[in-house]
């Protein structure tokens, strides 16, 4: 007997996720890899890399898993200001938890092709993405900002995280949102199709 637990499918992605949790929040990013998850789990290193390339991948996996089990929606309050600053103060608070380290370590070590970009043609983030969209519905935003406005806030945070270490907090957010994210929602307009520059932002102006 090798001590290893049969396991397939469903219950060893679980099982695999679980010990990769685990040496994330005892090890840390520097001491997490497939060896530590594999012990810990009790498979072998080459059933891990067999649905995960390299720690990275793991990582993402995990921290995927993580924000969806621990992420509450914020009820909207009707005022865009109290919904913006409720989303950085949540963002916060979970990348000064025990896995905001791997956060950290897995955007600098991603490749480009899995980093997206917060100047893309999308919303990087859903919840982004609800509170304008009630913004817009009740009328204080006129119209949906471009993607790019609505990624700012978001964008600022987490270039702030990866320079210092700590996401912004406190009064921070406060002047991140009324410095810089809200007037760019009110300023910018959806991306059109402009006939002698091509594709552009229009102003609210």
């Amino acid at each position: 007997m090798n001590g290893r637990t049969r396991r397939r499918g469903a219950a060893l992605d679980d099982a695999i996720l679980e010990a990769a949790a685990a040496e994330l929040e005892e090890r840390g990013w520097a001491g997490f890899g497939i060896d530590g998850v594999s012990r810990r789990c009790g498979t072998a290193k080459a059933v891990v890399y067999r649905r995960w390339a390299n720690r990275v991948e793991l990582a993402q996996a995990v921290l995927a898993r993580m924000t969806a089990e621990s992420h509450v929606e914020n009820e909207p309050s009707g005022d865009l200001r109290t919904d913006l600053v409720a989303f950085l103060e949540g963002t916060a608070h979970f990348l000064g938890g025990p896995f905001g380290e791997a956060v950290r370590g897995t955007l600098y070590e991603a490749s480009p092709a899995h980093r997206a970009s917060m100047l893309g043609d999308r919303v990087i983030v859903s919840d982004v993405a609800r509170i304008i969209d009630d913004a817009v519905a009740r009328g204080e935003l006129e119209h949906p900002p471009s993607p790019a406005a609505m990624n700012l806030g978001h964008a600022v945070a987490m270039s702030e995280f990866l320079h210092t270490g700590l996401p912004p907090i406190g009064t921070a957010i406060a002047v991140l949102v009324d410095e810089l994210w809200v007037p760019a929602l009110t300023r910018t307009g959806p991306r059109m199709v402009d006939p002698i520059g091509g594709d552009r932002t229009v102003s609210a102006e």
